[in-house]
């Protein structure tokens, strides 16, 4: 399978120059025209919500959604592997028919690439979530740095059997202003997210199938994690309910997703 090309943001460029420029126009006129030190501040705002907000396609192009053939729904489960609850997992989901997409951390997968090599087996995909999960500098990586996280873990998805990494997702959906020309050079796509159970840090099975049941719809890229206390009952619930309401669970490929 061919590695996909990457869609790329035309806003980028714009929202890069305006937000590096602004300072220097201030510093220029000495803060002399209101309505300029009111235009930095707005760009200056979408910047940081371009790197925030986890559906926003200004840095770099989201897939959050997928076109479905019928009632169908992508699953994507974040930050594993996780050992013999991501086996045990796996088992569960193997007697129900339903096949997902793991974004993996790096490091987990090094230290147990059979887990992650029984995953694929068992016809799930795996995908990048970068090396250590920088959760709070992600934004502020440099582009040594960055490519570490991006290469590391691709290194251990190919140590575990995965021949065309195709995916990445970043932590908590957050975004840099090098991760675009990164992936492109790269052949990789952003994946995001369209519904999530809200289960990165607590797991409560009842919420988080409430909040995805309430949420989804057909060509969803559903967000769930593992690692975490009844993880895999929470995972297990959404799926039985989704299955009970007529939903079916694909992998989608390249060209379905938008």
């Amino acid at each position: 399978m061919p590695a996909p090309v990457t869609p790329t943001s035309w806003i980028r460029p714009c929202l890069l120059t305006a937000n590096f420029a602004a300072p220097l126009v201030l510093f220029g006129t000495h803060f002399r025209y209101p309505w300029l030190v009111a235009t930095a501040v707005i760009v200056h705002a979408c910047f940081f919500y371009a790197i925030v907000a986890p559906s926003c396609g200004w840095l770099v192009a989201v897939a959050t959604r997928f076109r479905p053939k019928g009632s169908e729904v992508w699953l994507t489960i974040d930050d594993g592997p996780d050992g013999e609850a991501s086996l045990r997992l796996s088992e569960e989901m193997s007697r129900r028919g339903v096949q997902a997409t793991f974004f993996v951390k790096g490091r987990n997968l090094q230290r147990q690439p059979e887990v992650g090599a029984a995953l694929v087996a068992a016809g799930h995909s795996l995908a990048n979530h970068t090396q250590t999960h920088p959760a709070h500098l992600f934004w502020w990586l440099r582009p040594g740095p960055l490519r570490h996280e991006i290469d590391a873990c691709n290194e251990a998805l190919r140590s575990a059997g995965v021949s065309v990494i195709r995916w990445f997702r970043s932590p908590v959906g957050l975004k840099n202003i090098f991760l675009e020309p990164t992936l492109l050079r790269r052949g990789m796509r952003y994946v995001g997210w369209s519904v999530r159970g809200k289960d990165g840090v607590t797991c409560n099975p009842d919420d988080v199938a409430r909040r995805v049941r309430s949420n989804v719809s057909p060509g969803a890229i559903v967000l769930l994690h593992e690692g975490r206390e009844r993880s895999n009952e929470a995972i297990l619930r959404v799926i039985d309910e989704l299955r009970e309401r007529g939903y079916s669970f694909v992998i989608p490929a390249d060209e379905q997703l938008v």
